[in-house]
């Protein structure tokens, strides 16, 4: 019967960290970040740039891969989080997304 036990136990833990890989945002937008736009490259050309952040997220969960889409979320509020720290207005992509990491521009525009 322990054996029953801690296969139980083993098997809510893995269902609980599932769980939470797939769905927790852990990251939320800190006051300022929501007037910060994402845009293409092609639309900066007459904005100022402030420099570069990289972003960095957990992606996996001991062995459970977050989803790419939570991910991207969290590295773009941290992006925009920074930029309205900086009184950047703008953020650019400027990499992709590897290992939980991506590097984004700051621009002001408006």
């Amino acid at each position: 019967m322990p054996e029953l036990t801690k296969s139980i136990k083993t098997g809510l833990l893995a269902v609980s960290l599932c769980a939470v890989a797939s769905g927790c945002t852990w990251v939320k937008k800190n006051p300022g970040a929501d007037r910060v736009r994402i845009a293409p490259a092609d639309l900066v050309g007459s904005c100022k740039s402030l420099g570069t952040v990289t972003s960095n997220t957990v992606n996996k969960v001991t062995v459970v891969n977050r989803s790419t889409k939570k991910v991207q979320s969290e590295l773009e509020t941290l992006a925009r989080n920074e930029a309205a720290k900086s009184g950047a207005d703008t953020i650019v992509v400027r990499s992709p997304i590897v290992d939980g990491q991506q590097t984004f521009e700051l621009f002001r525009c408006l």
